[in-house]
């Protein structure tokens, strides 16, 4: 839990994962499944709070109306990894590449609202530097090399309630299209976005230039 709270994900999935082995009950399995959430690995969530509610009912039901409501958010964030439609979701991304579906994804969530495009942009890179590898995010990891070092800076972006409670129902929409795709494409999809809103909303200038230094000789 403390490696959770101080945003050592991949740390604290391991500790998790470690405390499920040795001793199997619902608290680390829903705390584990929270972090699959927080990645937008879904279905990896759906299975550790599936496997918690069966524990949870031999040990006496105290997690159970959290357990069913997580579970039911999950499920519905990742119907389309269930209802049959992700075979055409890959094939589609094989065959147009990620710049382009990228930039559907985000025209058909946000229609060029400007302020929605650089609050999920924010919010993306806040997500990924406290839950994400950064090495799958090269675009994320140039910005906050760059550009969005200081952490002061998104979270006074984020502050703003009046678009965080426009921005919401629409990150649940991107979040059940892109967890479609396992996590690797995922991952490059939400970095792409990511990078093609950076662009939309900085014309070229040598800000471009440095980006595109950094992405060809990333800083480690």
């Amino acid at each position: 839990m403390r490696a959770a709270s101080e945003y050592r994900t991949a740390d604290a999935i391991a500790l998790y994962t470690g405390s499920i082995e040795a001793n199997p009950n619902p608290a680390p399995l829903i705390n584990r499944a929270k972090l699959y959430r927080w990645r937008l690995m879904f279905e990896d969530a759906i299975t550790d709070l599936e496997t918690a509610v069966k524990l949870d009912k031999q040990q006496g039901d105290e997690f159970a109306a959290p357990l069913a409501q997580e579970l039911r958010e999950c499920r519905i964030l990742a119907e389309n990894r269930f209802n049959g439609k992700r075979p055409l979701f890959i094939a589609d991304l094989n065959d147009k590449g990620f710049d382009h579906v990228a930039g559907r994804i985000a025209d058909t969530i946000f229609q060029g609202n400007g302020q929605l495009l650089a609050y999920h942009m924010v919010n993306e890179v806040d997500n990924a530097k406290k839950f994400e590898n950064l090495s799958d995010f090269p675009s994320v990891k140039t910005l906050l090399n760059n550009w969005m070092k200081d952490q002061n800076v998104i979270d006074q972006a984020l502050a703003d309630q009046r678009i965080h409670a426009e921005y919401e129902p629409k990150r649940g929409i991107f979040e059940a299209m892109v967890c479609v795709y396992d996590y690797p494409d995922m991952a490059k999809l939400r970095d792409t976005i990511v990078r093609k809103i950076w662009c939309l909303l900085n014309p070229p200038s040598q800000m471009q230039a440095i980006w595109e230094a950094s992405l060809r000789d990333p800083v480690q």
